[in-house]
């Protein structure tokens, strides 16, 4: 199995080498840890850990700020806050800042490791599905290139669908380029608009 890595941020000395000889003979590698939320994500900026485990309330910049700066900048991939703190009202600003755990102390060593895993089984889920829409969404764009290449031929060439389509395949598989590209550039030359 490979090794996680993880970076603990807790104002708490003695909770971060807890936390680390937890970690001990586990497939997670501590490769970090700080007392603030501001050196965390100076941290992990350069780090890029798996995973942060933090405490909501540090001194400089509090844990929900600095997970919000995590998720947004993509310095992790999750965030799981680790609080004395077990009010709705905490779990709900972890929620938004997009933390993906939330445990409470005194913790129990046992429940950490599994919540962790959930925590970056989720991660890799949301990862997936982002790639997977970020791949849908150039396809779509693509295909409406295409669309608007299409009708531009019908109108200038006074084509069928059908016959302006197997046009940008016929000259796409000529020019070795792909339909979106000759789409482009029949917009171009035909005056629409790519």
């Amino acid at each position: 199995m490979s090794v996680k890595t993880v970076f603990i941020a807790d104002d708490d000395g003695a909770v971060r080498e807890t936390l680390k000889q937890l970690f001990e003979n586990t497939d997670f590698q501590v490769v970090g840890e700080s007392a603030n939320g501001l050196e965390t994500v100076e941290a992990c900026r350069a780090l890029r850990p798996h995973l942060v485990l933090m405490d909501i309330q540090m001194p400089l910049l509090d844990g929900i700020q600095a997970a919000r700066v995590l998720v947004e900048e993509e310095l992790a991939h999750c965030v799981v806050m680790l609080t004395f703190f077990d009010g709705p009202e905490y779990l709900e600003k972890a929620i938004k800042a997009g933390a993906s755990g939330y445990l409470t102390k005194p913790f129990q060593a046992e429940k950490i490791l599994p919540t962790l895993e959930l925590c970056l089984a989720q991660s890799r889920t949301r990862h997936e599905l982002g790639r997977s829409y970020a791949s849908l969404n150039r396809r779509l764009e693509q295909r409406d290139l295409v669309d608007q290449a299409k009708l531009c031929l019908m109108e200038e060439r006074g084509l069928t669908e059908q016959e302006a389509y197997s046009a940008i395949r016929d000259l796409s598989r000529r020019k070795k380029l792909s339909m979106a590209q000759v789409s482009h550039y029949l917009l171009k030359r035909y005056g629409g608009d790519p």
